[in-house]
């Protein structure tokens, strides 16, 4: 069913204050918020949710009632520029590219300033992270809807650490979740999310700096958290080399969110491993290990020397992170070398003599056959 009167009303009493606002930003010469604003009464959305003095918006694209599918977005931190230049599209872009869907972006929760100082102030991010879990699971928990429909959530980069909790401790139920970009889950395996790994799906682009801060436990795109990494980069499509540009238009990254979104799992274009980023994945692994009985007790303990656990546990996780990525990276690193050294003394194939026949490039419809 779709949302009822009550929503709609509400959708709407939004709606009037946002042009309000609107006015009165402009009226002030608020470039900024005017901007935001805009962009949202633009969007063509529904304002479920609006309450500007705490940065916290609710847009419906598309009809939940006429939907087969439902797609919550989480975004991570920002400011109001974000929302206009980064979220709003992205949410536009899913909404276009998966059919018969519709979509909710959902940013109601106090974020921290960015990732790295949620990082370091470990306790007032605990507590605003908590609160924010609560916020999701209860704000899916009230969508009406049908049996028939399946509802994903689309969490990226910090909205992913968000997402971990409320499936690990707050009850978020969903039929699939697809991270992007995240800096950890907060948790060490899928396995504490509840979730069964065959509707868990990741991805991350070659050099993301918050995918590999690892700050928030076992990054879920490591092959050891379990689950699916999805590709994003085959040939023929929009390169993704950004933390912010998995919802590109003609990227493969969107179109495998689109994907799962629409519950075309056997379309998916997987990531597979390399030996270095299966060893880079197991030595980080083997460090959290020693430290993941901390992590577990301070998830649930708030007594003296709480700071202390969270710290160490939070260092060890960033140390873990970057010493696997520097495995990663030297093993990677040394087997190029390695390659280019046997093409050198190997010299030309055929004694020189270029060879006839050359395989055509992989277009995005021979998904299964591009290489990661």
């Amino acid at each position: 069913m779709a949302p009822g009167p009550p929503a709609r009303a509400s959708a709407a009493t939004n709606l009037a204050a946002a042009r309000r606002d609107l006015h009165a930003a402009r009226a002030g010469g608020d470039t900024t918020r005017a901007g935001l604003l805009e962009a949202l009464l633009a969007s063509g959305g529904s304002l479920l949710i609006y309450h500007p003095a705490r940065d916290h918006y609710g847009v419906l694209l598309g009809s939940v009632e006429d939907a087969r599918h439902v797609a919550v977005m989480v975004p991570g931190v920002g400011t109001d520029v974000d929302m206009t230049a980064q979220w709003l599209p992205s949410a536009r872009n899913l909404f276009d590219a998966a059919e018969a869907t519709a979509v909710i972006l959902w940013k109601a929760y106090d974020e921290p300033a960015d990732v790295a100082v949620a990082a370091a102030e470990t306790v007032a991010c605990d507590d605003e992270l908590r609160t924010a879990a609560e916020g999701l699971a209860g704000f899916v928990r009230s969508l009406p809807l049908r049996r028939t429909q399946n509802l994903t959530v689309v969490a990226h980069s910090f909205g992913s650490v968000v997402t971990g909790a409320a499936l690990a401790h707050h009850g978020l139920e969903c039929s699939a979740v697809v991270v992007a970009g995240s800096p950890g889950m907060t948790v060490d395996d899928l396995r504490q999310l509840h979730l069964d790994d065959a509707h868990f799906f990741s991805e991350q682009a070659p050099g993301d700096p918050i995918a590999e801060l690892g700050a928030f436990g076992t990054e879920p795109s490591s092959p050891v958290f379990g689950g699916t990494r999805m590709r994003t980069n085959a040939p023929g499509y929009v390169a993704v080399r950004a933390h912010s540009a998995y919802f590109a238009p003609g990227s493969e990254s969107l179109e495998n969110i689109a994907d799962v979104v629409t519950g075309r799992y056997d379309e998916i274009g997987m990531h597979r491993p390399s030996l270095a980023e299966s060893a880079g994945g197991l030595v980080a692994w083997a460090l959290r290990l020693p430290t993941m009985p901390v992590g577990v007790v301070a998830r649930r303990y708030r007594g003296p020397g709480f700071r202390v656990l969270v710290d160490v546990r939070r260092l060890a996780d960033v140390t873990a992170a970057q010493v696997g990525n520097a495995v990663c990276e030297g093993l990677d690193t040394g087997g190029r070398v390695v390659a280019w050294a046997e093409r050198r003394l190997a010299g030309p194939p055929g004694g020189g003599k270029v060879a006839a026949g050359r395989s055509e490039p992989a277009t995005p419809s021979d998904r299964s056959h591009d290489p990661s």
